[in-house]
């Protein structure tokens, strides 16, 4: 991989190992970056940054990424360009993709961070975003509806504000909405379960078959599980009439995927207000397990695992249990010291200071 002028590196190369790479330094050095680069590869956009601005050098105008990388069939060369005054570019094999969703599918991976660690206690925003970034790479169609869904709602929550909404409109604008709905619920609720039934595996394990995992989705139509589309359709629709009235009254968009929630319990008892904080973590790590194992069984390819800083919020016995549970595959890790590894396989080892990476012998 390359970058150029991106975050805090001027211009620098990083071979990566096919096994575990270990990114280790002081803080504020640029290790985040690295993975941060990597997985813009997957959605076409920085799992950190709001603005793309951000991603550039301070004091450049442009920035670029280069990343070659390989799957079953063929090898493959990807380019992102940055720009200050224009719209970013992205090249995949020397053939420019018109957006970020036709990036998807191609270069799989999942990442975990000390801010996911928070995911069983934070708002319902975080949990959406996280089985939406899970679900857009198996399926780009599904990252268009959310962006779709996205616009329509600002659409309309501008419409609902307006002193004499013009309802004709905004039934027309519902029954888009509708259309893209559907396609969100349906994903959620079929990859929750099998997230949910592999998650709970590696849950008993952990806790040494004392502690079952179960995920409740909790869509704005109530039980979606086992729905078709056509009643998933009907069912948004008549909760979208239930509700129009109260949309007018409260002038803000009431019904929709952009309002649901994923629960999560432990041995029947909701684990944001009863689990503890060993408990939670350890919710959120064997959840992140089961997307790399989901997303091998779904697409054949091994994703690249990106753990940014968390061996050090994990106790040894959760440390342990990670890296033993996923060998066989590319990962990058960022750590302040190598301490923890020294008695595991073998690590290609990256010194990282102030946006420069030296490999270590």
């Amino acid at each position: 991989m390359e970058l150029v002028r991106f975050r805090n590196y001027q211009q620098e190369t990083i071979q990566f190992s096919d096994g575990v790479n270990i990114f280790y330094g002081d803080n504020a050095q640029g290790k985040t970056n690295i993975l941060e680069a990597v997985s813009m590869f997957s959605m076409g956009k920085s799992i950190r940054a709001r603005r793309e601005q951000e991603l550039i050098l301070n004091g450049a105008e442009d920035g670029e990424l280069h990343l070659v990388f390989s799957d079953s069939q063929r090898r493959h060369e990807s380019g992102i360009y940055l720009g200050r005054n224009r719209r970013k570019r992205i090249l995949v094999n020397d053939i420019p993709l018109r957006k970020n969703s036709e990036l998807m599918g191609r270069f799989c991976v999942v990442y975990f961070g000390p801010e996911n660690l928070d995911m069983v206690k934070d708002g319902p925003a975080v949990r959406r975003r996280n089985i939406d970034m899970f679900i857009s790479q198996l399926h780009p169609g599904y990252f268009s509806a959310l962006s779709q869904i996205r616009q329509i709602i600002e659409q309309k929550t501008a419409l609902l504000r307006a002193d004499n909404p013009d309802t004709m409109m905004l039934e027309v604008l519902n029954e888009r909405f509708c259309l893209a709905a559907v396609e969100v619920i349906e994903k959620r609720s079929r990859y929750l379960r099998k997230i949910e039934e592999k998650a709970a595996c590696f849950q008993q394990e952990i806790s040494g078959g004392n502690e079952i995992l179960a995920m409740q989705y909790k869509s704005c139509i109530g039980n979606a599980a086992e729905r078709s589309q056509e009643d998933i359709l009907r069912a948004v629709r008549d909760k979208m009439e239930e509700n129009s009235r109260r949309e007018l009254e409260r002038r803000e968009c009431l019904t929709g995927p952009h309002r649901e929630d994923i629960i999560f319990s432990i041995n029947g008892l909701e684990a944001k207000a009863f689990a503890s904080q060993g408990q939670q973590k350890t919710v959120v790590l064997v959840e992140k397990l089961a997307e790399v194992s989901l997303l091998l069984e779904e697409t054949g390819e091994v994703p690249v695992l990106l753990l940014d800083d968390i061996m050090s919020e994990l106790d040894r016995k959760r440390q342990k249990y990670i890296l033993n549970s996923i060998r066989d595959m590319q990962i990058l890790i960022t750590c302040t010291d190598t301490e923890g590894f020294k008695q595991n396989e073998p690590a290609a080892l990256f010194h990282v200071e102030a946006g420069a990476v030296r490999q270590m012998s």
